[in-house]
This record gives structure tokens, sequence and C-alpha cells, in this order.
């Protein structure tokens, strides 16, 4: 099956990434397929609101000439999609926002191409805003029909500076865990 990992932070190889690896490492080992994104090189604008998809109904978002169409695409293919962001603020990043805003847009006013995929966030912070953002993105899942795996804490760690976040064992233990979730539901799906 296949996995798209999305790093909405713009530090493409920051504790985002960590963490992010630390769930697909244990997906990959299992055989499933990785197709890893960082939306800062990607380069995604946001949402013009422009609706041209909601009338075409082609699957396609027509307000933008970047990778939107190209996420929309990898994103309908897969069967798990990771969602992460760090704090900014106390909410998801710019990045991750344009990318939810875009292909969630597109899956509603067309076939509902993100419904009953399995979808998981991880969620960085240096101090705090984790459980705002870790809401935010998994209110993103549901209201897409998506069904989303529980760990054993909510998936988020403590970190600032560029790989911080894997001195906290406590966030990885529970990453591992969200991906044996994430692997039993694949198991019961198939």
């Amino acid at each position: 099956m296949r996995v798209l990992s999305v790093n909405g932070s713009p530090r493409a190889k920051g504790n985002t990434h960590i963490m992010l690896q630390r769930v697909c490492g244990h997906l990959s080992k299992a055989g499933h397929e990785i197709d890893e994104v960082c939306l800062e090189e990607v380069g995604i604008a946001p949402c013009r609101a422009c609706m041209v998809c909601a009338e075409v109904k082609d699957g396609q978002c027509h307000g933008h000439d970047d990778a939107c169409n190209g996420l929309i695409e990898r994103s309908r293919a897969a069967d798990v999609i990771l969602l992460g962001s760090p704090v900014y603020f106390g909410s998801v990043t710019g990045q991750i926002k344009a990318y939810m805003d875009q292909v969630g847009f597109v899956s509603r006013v067309t076939d509902q191409f993100l419904a009953r995929k399995i979808g998981a966030a991880v969620v960085p912070a240096r101090r705090a805003g984790q459980l705002l953002t870790f809401a935010e993105l998994n209110m993103w899942f549901l209201i897409n029909g998506m069904v989303v795996p529980g760990s054993t804490y909510w998936n988020v760690g403590h970190g600032l500076r560029e790989g911080e976040i894997a001195g906290d064992q406590e966030a990885m233990v529970t990453l591992d865990e969200l991906a044996k979730n994430i692997l039993w539901l694949l198991q019961k799906l198939q």
C-alpha cells in the first residue's frame, strides 16, 4: 500500500521530518511504499477560492500554476496520508494549510477521494501549541471522512533546533505505537 508523507515545515530536514521518518520507517519496513513530499520544496500557494474546481469537477485545481495538481494526484493514490506541521503561532504552517485547503476542497467538490483513507498527524513544537495544531490536522482528516488511528498519547513532541525532537523519548515511543496502529489498520482494511 502507498503512504504519502507530507512535511509542512519550511525546514525540510527538521524536527517534523524526523517525526514523519520515525513513522515511515516502520511502514516501509513492513513493505509499504513511501512517497515523501516537503511542501516548502515543491511550492504550494494558498487557495484563491476561484471555485472552478467545483464547476468543472475534473479533480483538478484551476486557480494555480504550482504543485497543487501533482499533490492532488499523489493524495488520491495514497492509502495513508501522514501530515506533519510544526507549531507556528499556535497553529499549522501556511504550507500545510495551503495543502489542506486545496486538496481537501477538490476532494469534497468532486469524488471525495480522501474518504476512508487512513490519516495521521505529527506535531513538533518548542514549548506549546501542539494540541491545537494536532486538533486542526485531525479535524481535516475527519471532515474528509478519513480514518484516524490513535496511539498511546498524542503524536506530539518537543524540540526547537533541528534534530532535538529525537531526544524526546516519549514522543518517539508514541510514534512507534502510531506506526503499529497504522499497520494494524492497513491489515484490517485490506
